[in-house]
């Protein structure tokens, strides 16, 4: 039989960013920003894959109207992507790993409430901007009727962002309600980001593991090596659930068949189908659905406990 490996493209929808913000993602605006998405959604489609989108509050009174066309033809829009100094900085000036667990239920709410209104229904997944989390963060997640997300980055460490992930597991997983880098016996499903545990990257100053965002300034044989490495990485972990997890912004041309991001994508998502190719694995394009769905079904075992 042959091996699976489930190809799960996302996107996390920025507004438009704010005069001053340093470094922030995002468009310029938001007609930049449909023809953003649209892009990556085209790109996608070519290669097979379904989008799978994760909306900040304000996008989706924005671009209501966008997203339920890309429903209509495969894409998961129920997703909720949260960065609190872009929500409301007066109030929330933290990245989520950085707020209590009142103030991260009170956001949620509030944010779910705006999604609600302009989606008619309520979202199911969420990410947290740059991976920011903290131990609050699954248990309220799950008590605000989130069935899961990709909240993790494993092995990212950037204290500075609320964001350590150091030791987190690297596969589809049941999330603890305690310690968020252990597997634990939570309804809510975490599906963490893909990386390559073999190189690394440096953003603002900041070493992490390189994902597959299109984003980065390398050559096609550097992108190529990256997604080898990710094939041959996760097959050599052989999870129960195998995802190779790509994330990126609405904030460069998909749409142009010129841009340099637009063709990194395009060369990463091939480079996926050839290399699971190469060692007789069929990459499948699904939605984080999907494997929330899959993740569910799947019996677990706790890691065992281990004395001092």
């Amino acid at each position: 039989m042959t091996k699976i490996i489930s190809v799960v493209v996302t996107m996390d929808c920025e507004p438009p960013v704010k005069l001053g913000a340093t470094n922030a993602s995002g468009p310029k605006d938001w007609t930049q920003s449909e023809r953003f998405i649209r892009g990556y959604n085209a790109i996608s489609a070519r290669h097979g894959f379904p989008v799978s989108y994760f909306l900040h509050p304000e996008v989706t009174e924005a671009h209501a109207a966008l997203f339920k066309e890309l429903e209509l033809a495969g894409a998961c829009i129920d997703g909720l992507h949260l960065h609190p100094w872009k929500f409301d900085e007066s109030r929330y000036r933290a990245h989520f790993g950085g707020l209590s667990q009142e103030d991260q239920f009170a956001i949620l709410r509030e944010a779910s409430a705006e999604y609600e209104r302009n989606m008619g229904r309520r979202p199911k997944y969420f990410r947290p901007g740059t991976f920011s989390a903290n131990d609050f963060t699954l248990p309220t997640l799950e008590e605000l009727g989130f069935i899961g997300g990709s909240v993790s980055a494993p092995e990212r460490n950037f204290p500075d962002l609320n964001a350590n992930w150091v030791g987190a597991p690297k596969d589809p997983h049941r999330g603890h309600r305690c310690f968020r880098q252990m597997p634990g016996d939570m309804a809510f499903i975490n599906m963490p980001l893909t990386s390559d545990f073999e190189t690394s990257g440096v953003l603002n100053g900041r070493p992490y593991p390189r994902d597959l965002r299109p984003d980065y300034a390398d050559d096609e044989a550097g992108f190529a090596r990256v997604v080898e490495n990710v094939v041959r990485q996760i097959l050599a972990r052989d999870p129960s659930l195998p995802v190779i997890n790509v994330v990126t912004h609405n904030d460069n041309d998909f749409a142009d068949p010129e841009n340099r991001v637009a063709r990194n994508l395009d060369f990463i998502l091939g480079q996926v189908r050839s290399q699971c190719r190469a060692r007789g694995v069929h990459p499948e394009g699904k939605t984080i659905a999907d494997i929330v769905a899959a993740e569910q079904r799947l019996s677990h075992v706790l890691p065992e406990f281990l004395y001092a």
